[in-house]
This record gives C-alpha cells, sequence and structure tokens, in this order.
C-alpha cells in the first residue's frame, strides 16, 4: 500500500510503500510560497508513478494552504506544464522563466532519447551484419 505524508519538520514529502519510504519531494517554504526543490524516488520504484503521486500531492497541498509553488525541480515543472490546471499555482511573473527551463529540459531529454534511438540501430544494424556472416 502506498501513503504520502508531509514530513513537515525535514521539509519533504515522503511516499511510504508497505511502511518503508521509498521516494521524497523536497520542499521549501519561504513566506507565501512553496519551492519545490527535488524529487527522489527509489530504484525499486522507477516507473511505477510514485514520483508522480509525490508531485500531484505537494500541488494539492500548496493550493489548499494558499501557497504559490516555484517549481525549482524539473518533474515538477513537467507536471505543471503538462497539466495546465497548476500552472495558476506559479506566480504569473515567474511562468515564462519555468517555462523556457521546461522546454530546455524536453529538447534535452528528446536529444538523449534520439542517441539512445540510434545507439539501438546502430547495434541492431552490427548484429545483423554479424548473422549474415
Amino acid at each position: 500500500m502506498q501513503v504520502i505524508r508531509d514530513n513537515f519538520g525535514a521539509s519533504q514529502y515522503d511516499a511510504y510503500v508497505d511502511g518503508a519510504v521509498a521516494g521524497s519531494l523536497h520542499y521549501r517554504i519561504e513566506g507565501d510560497q512553496m519551492w519545490l526543490l527535488h524529487t527522489a524516488v527509489g530504484q525499486d520504484f522507477r516507473g511505477t508513478g510514485l514520483d508522480d503521486r509525490l508531485i500531484r500531492n505537494a500541488l494539492a497541498d500548496a493550493h489548499r494552504r494558499r501557497l504559490s509553488v516555484l517549481p525549482f525541480c524539473h518533474e515538477v515543472r513537467k507536471r505543471i506544464f503538462a497539466h495546465p490546471v497548476y500552472l495558476q499555482l506559479v506566480p504569473a511573473g515567474d511562468r515564462d522563466r519555468f517555462r523556457e527551463s521546461f522546454e530546455e529540459v524536453l529538447k534535452a531529454e528528446a536529444e538523449m532519447e534520439a542517441k539512445r534511438n540510434a545507439r539501438k540501430a546502430a547495434t541492431l544494424v552490427r548484429v545483423r551484419e554479424a548473422a549474415a556472416a
């Protein structure tokens, strides 16, 4: 079972799976702002959506507490700009700055994916050539 709790003393949301911490989203409160700093999920829980649950929980909590959000964590930025309902949490004057960095992250991820695909294709060609020889 997955449970997410605000570990207020440590300034982080912790995700528990079967009673053990499986991931965290670190934050900082500055006045009426919540700075979302870094999301970390254990190796065994990557790709399970646990990071997304942490982020959604933090964003909902910020909304409930009437805090604006500064998404320094690129995973949080991806969530916010992919789901515009969360965009209202980011102060209007900061949106362009975070949107630009979000677009840079997307571009870098696309470049890495293209390189991975090129390596896979080159490996496949070598395997076929070796099999044909």
